[in-house]
């Protein structure tokens, strides 16, 4: 634990010690394994979100398909005559017809135990994938490639993460 991690902890348990009307405190983490015992000791209620199931993840895929691939909202800033001196407007996505509900569906299918942030990340390397594109443009072949990609990492980073708290063991 770094000194600073240290610190912080010091001062939530020394004004978490006893119980208070001036403070509230709200702890949030998709890593529940990773709080100290004497943090989980001074929590009184315990809400828990589980990950999005495929509806929900349908739904945040859309979501951010429609916010940050298929908005044609770039032009809304330009009505202003010194808009432009102030703010650089990125180039337009082309969103291709063959990226349907169906193809948004498939990855819904195919992102099981994504959370929420990772979703959002997911939409984000497929908008840096397009934005790699000379001609700019999003369609289904990209979207899946991108979509695999990031199951891939997905599986990749719990591999490790589940292989870091293994015993190591040494032979002679």
């Amino acid at each position: 634990m770094s000194e600073a991690q240290r610190s912080a902890l010091n001062a939530l348990l020394f004004r978490t010690g006893d119980q208070s009307w001036d403070i509230v405190l709200v702890l949030a983490t998709n890593r529940p394994g990773d709080l100290d015992s004497a943090v989980t000791d001074r929590i009184d209620e315990v809400i828990e979100f589980p990950l999005p199931g495929e509806e929900e993840r349908f739904k945040l895929l859309n979501l951010y398909v429609n916010k940050y691939l298929k908005n044609s909202d770039s032009d809304k800033d330009t009505k202003h005559i010194w808009s432009h001196l102030f703010k650089k407007l990125s180039q337009k996505i082309t969103v291709n017809a063959d990226l349907t509900d169906q193809v948004i569906s498939e990855a819904a299918k195919k992102t099981e135990g994504f959370s929420g942030r990772e979703i959002a990340k997911l939409v984000a390397g497929v908008q840096a994938g397009v934005y790699g594109r000379k001609d700019c443009v999003l369609d289904s072949q990209l979207f899946e490639e991108i979509v695999a990609y990031k199951v891939e990492q997905h599986h990749q980073r719990h591999r490790l993460s589940s292989e870091r708290f293994q015993p190591l063991l040494f032979s002679s």
